[in-house]
């Protein structure tokens, strides 16, 4: 089974008429693209509601509540669709809403885990319009080698930059090797440049090793850092300088046809000049068997870290997304 390094996880003014014109032109080019090579054949009515709930202890909270249409569907790792959501944020007494309509193409190897999943949207905030996008592409190189490439651009969710309208586009490449004795090294370099024009640098490493490959269950070294080119300026978090490393242990495996895979870890991390704090994180996913007429996938997380505010931030979230066919 793969292991994948992502990039983003999630910057003054609304797009002028000529780039709503100009989105719409490339979401349109973009269903004839997708459409024309999508494998999956007709399954009937196919129907894909999705959720995701979080919480921090800034009191932002974010809701997204969305459903989707997929005329093309073969299985849970390849299909076609349109998703429309709504996105509400709050905290304390404030509150913003964003809709989204997306168009997406997903197609990923069951073994391997390569392929891609490309989403492009469209999104209003109060006003303001984005084109928004989510892709992510691996291939193999050779037997033991594979590459990624990644895109991502959407609002900054954080209260402050949601009232300035900041947004962001990240680009992000990375390389990972599996050795023949269970031993995996995996790189990533990538970039976010803000609408503040900000420019955050990143650069992420992760070493391997299946400890216990029967039972799926692997040991971590994980290294990220990056760097912010502007001073803070109140609309998210952006030090000149950040880094963590982070041993984990981490579980992969099947069972009953369902894939189960999770992360417990615990590390140091270092903002600026301040003292090195400690840092947590946990994350558990499930996905349903691929081929069935209900196919579900689902995850829940917790981290803690650190802000401008101090060195007791938490973060917690819930997703779930479910295809099902009539």
């Amino acid at each position: 089974m793969k292991h994948r390094l992502k990039g983003p996880g999630n910057c003054p003014q609304g797009l002028p008429e000529c780039r709503r014109r100009t989105g719409v032109a490339l979401l349109a080019a973009c269903v004839c693209a997708l459409s024309a090579g999508a494998r999956a054949e007709p399954a009937g009515a196919v129907l894909a509601p999705s959720a995701y709930l979080s919480q921090d202890t800034e009191d932002l909270r974010i809701l997204k509540l969305g459903a989707g249409v997929l005329p093309l569907y073969e299985d849970g790792n390849h299909y076609t669709g349109v998703m429309a959501a709504n996105h509400h944020y709050s905290a304390g007494d404030w509150a913003k809403d964003a809709t989204q309509v997306t168009l997406k193409r997903t197609s990923i190897h069951s073994v391997t885990g390569l392929g891609y999943r490309a989403g492009l949207g469209l999104s209003d905030l109060g006003g303001r319009q984005l084109t928004t996008a989510d892709i992510d592409y691996s291939f193999a190189l050779n037997a033991s080698t594979s590459a990624g490439l990644a895109f991502f651009r959407d609002w900054v969710e954080t209260r402050n930059s949601l009232e300035n309208g900041v947004y962001l586009n990240y680009f992000g490449g990375s390389l990972e090797h599996r050795y023949g004795n269970g031993w995996t090294v995996i790189g990533l370099l990538g970039q976010h440049r803000f609408s503040d024009d900000n420019i955050r640098t990143h650069a992420r490493a992760r070493v391997i090793l299946d400890l216990l490959p029967q039972q799926g269950i692997n040991v971590q070294f994980r290294h990220r850092h990056f760097w912010d080119s502007n001073p803070p300026n109140g609309n998210y978090f952006n030090p000149d300088v950040y880094y963590e490393n982070m041993v984990a242990v981490g579980m992969r495996r099947k069972v009953a046809g369902w894939f189960l895979s999770g992360t417990l870890g615990i590390g140091r991390q270092k903002v600026s000049t301040d003292p090195e704090t400690t840092t947590h994180l946990a994350e558990f996913e499930a996905v349903s068997p691929l081929a069935e007429r209900v196919f579900f996938r689902g995850g829940v997380g917790f981290s803690d870290g650190v802000t401008f505010a101090g060195p007791d931030f938490i973060h917690r979230y819930l997703q779930a997304e479910l295809i099902f066919t009539f």
